[in-house]
Formats: C-alpha cells, structure tokens, sequence
C-alpha cells in the first residue's frame, strides 16, 4: 500500500489536479456524450414524418393552451419549433445539468467519501487551488456535452431534412450548458461546505427542477409570472434563443451567479474540518 501512495504524490502535482480530475471522468464523459448524440439522432429521425405534414400541425393546434406553453409546443413543423419542444424544452438542459450536478457533488466531498483526500493534499497544492482547477474541469466537460450536442443537431439535422440556423443553436447550447454550469456549481458549494455528496446532489437537483417549473408556469400564474425572473431556467433559455438568439445580459447573470457560487465554495472549503 505504501508504494502506490508514493507514486501518487509524485504524479499528482506534475500533471495537475485539472488534468486528473479529467482522466478520471473520461468515460462517464464518453458515455454521456454518446448517450446524447444518439438521443438527438432518434429525435431528428423523426422529423421528417413531421415537417410540413399539415394533419401534425392541426393536431398541435387543438392541444389546450395550457400544454403548448408548458412544453413549449409551438410552430411544431418547423426546424426551430421542433428542436425547441423535443431537444431544449426539457430534456437536453436537464441532461446537462444532471451530468453536471453528479460531477461536481463529487469535486469536493467525493475525495474525502473515497478517502484520498489525505492524499491530495499531502502534495504542495492549497485547497483553493484544487477546488478552481477541478471546477475548471467541471466546466470543460460541461462545454464539451454541449459542444457534442450542438455539432450533432447541426451537422446531422440537414439530413433529416432539419434546417436551423447555428445563431440560435449555438445560443440555445450555451443557454443550456450555463444552466447545467451554475447548479453543479451550487453542488459544489454544498459539497465543499458540508462534506455530503447526497446534500449536494438533493439540494441541486431540487432547486434546478424548481428553476424550470418556476420558468415554464409562469405563463400560466400570474404569482408566478412576476418573479420568473428568479429563475435561472427563465435566464438561461426562457427568451427562446433558438429563435432570438444570445441575450448577453442574462449570460452575465448566469455568469455572476456561477462566481459567487464558486467564492462561496472557496470558502466553504478552506475552513471546514475534512474528514480525512
């Protein structure tokens, strides 16, 4: 047991925390990325039953109000108006965000769950300094998914007959990796103030499902309505970018929120007793 551990001092401060906290997600980030490219290709292999059939469009067109603006069925036969109700109304920020979410519950607390923390820390490298490089790593592989998910959509979605312009997809990308980025930094924060892996993952995931139900009722109630702005689903992807494209101003919002996020767990961390 002695040898590997020495091994392991040596190794760690030359490659770097980022770029191991990298190689050890490599194959979740492998899977994830097929999982979506292969998601995104079923979905496009479907539009071209839909596009421009007029019984579709009619039959979208009696469905209650309540349920277009919920779901965001709207325009349904369009390129647009299909990726944005099957691809980014629900499912394909979400995914993001659950990769996200379970990868940084894991920077901070996950370390001291498997007992390496010790480790890590034994080499000359502070603990701000490992939280900032594994976040860095977080939001690599979080750019990474959705670059999969943006070249899969745009390169294959003329095949299936799919026009859409890369403006509003890239926007609608970035809308979605930026959520996905801000609640796995929330995770993080959770993680590296309490040491709890699963408070991390509940507290994130909850308050990202919040997010988007905040966001897709708010047409619906008025109480709502007025305080959608609350809602980082409501920044990230309530204006339809697919369609009006970047708004910087709710980037940097997302953006702010991501910082503090990350300042608190700096904090968080630098002062809590690691159970080691």
């Amino acid at each position: 047991m002695t040898a590997p551990r020495a091994r392991g001092r040596r190794l760690w401060p030359r490659r770097g925390v980022f770029a191991r906290s990298l190689r050890e997600e490599r194959r979740g980030l492998v899977g994830w990325s097929v999982g979506i490219a292969t998601y995104c290709v079923v979905m496009l292999s479907v539009f071209p039953t839909i596009h421009d059939n007029k019984a579709f469009a009619k039959i979208f067109e009696a469905y209650p109000e309540v349920f277009r603006k919920l779901f965001n069925v709207a325009d349904f036969t369009t390129g647009p108006g299909y990726l944005g109700a099957e691809i980014f109304s629900v499912i394909a920020p979400m995914l993001l965000a659950l990769f996200a979410i379970l990868w940084g519950s894991d920077l901070a607390a996950g370390e001291e769950d498997r007992g390496t923390i010790d480790l890590l820390l034994a080499n000359p490298v502070s603990r701000r300094r490992v939280v900032l490089e594994k976040w860095a790593a977080l939001a690599v592989g979080t750019l990474w998914l959705g670059a999969v998910l943006e070249a899969t959509l745009g390169l294959l979605g003329p095949v299936f007959s799919l026009s859409v312009g890369w403006a509003g997809l890239s926007a609608a990308v970035v809308g979605s990796a930026a959520f996905a980025l801000a609640f796995a930094t929330l995770a993080l924060a959770v993680g590296a103030s309490s040491g709890s892996r699963g408070l991390a993952r509940g507290v994130a995931t909850a308050l990202a499902v919040a997010s988007y139900l905040l966001s897709a009722l708010a047409p619906l109630v008025s109480a709502f309505e007025r305080v959608a702005w609350l809602s980082l689903w409501d920044q990230a992807l309530g204006h339809q970018p697919l369609t009006t494209g970047l708004r910087l101003g709710n980037l940097g919002v997302l953006a702010v929120v991501v910082v503090v996020l990350l300042a608190v767990s700096l904090w968080g961390y630098d002062r809590r007793d690691l159970a080691t």
